[in-house]
């Protein structure tokens, strides 16, 4: 077999992002689901975080260039978000971290796999971050607990 010798520059930016965290990725598109919700997506990419033996789950957008943090406008008025995120401006890195909470939220619910991590030595905490990668560089934003004590109420209203 052939020997790849291109690597696109967003890839390249990507694991260099990553490895600059200390992150090694361990698996890409890890499914989780909620059979109850009758809902499923996917962890963009699983990491091993090496400094606090933890996982730690990427949420990867690329593009979104400018204005991430400019809230949606209606009327000349910026929105929040609904529900039990109100509290929130409308913007890209809110919507993101909105959808990394759930994929958090049901990955930290799959006992048996938190169970199995456990058995091979890795540690209890499992992390969220959204990434984003473009022409400019990478970007990071780390999940707050803000936004995991909400995953469970969101997740209800989807």
């Amino acid at each position: 077999m052939k020997k790849q010798l291109h690597v696109y520059r967003l890839t390249k930016m990507v694991l260099s992002g990553l490895h600059e965290r200390g992150l090694e990725p361990v698996m890409a598109q890890r499914c989780v689901i909620s059979e109850r919700h009758r809902l499923g997506t996917a962890a963009d990419v699983v990491c091993f975080d090496k400094s606090d033996n933890s996982v730690v789950l990427v949420e990867l957008k690329c593009g979104f260039d400018s204005g991430r943090t400019a809230a949606a406008m209606r009327k000349g008025t910026a929105c929040n978000m609904r529900g039990p995120l109100s509290g929130a401006s409308d913007c890209n890195v809110h919507r993101h971290l909105a959808q990394l909470a759930v994929t958090h939220h049901l990955f930290t619910s799959e006992q048996q796999t938190l169970d199995k991590l456990g058995e091979m030595g890795v540690g209890k905490e499992v992390k969220g971050l959204l990434m984003y990668a473009c022409d400019d560089g990478v970007e990071f934003f780390n999940l707050a607990e803000w936004w995991e004590k909400r995953a469970g109420k969101v997740l209800d209203c989807l």
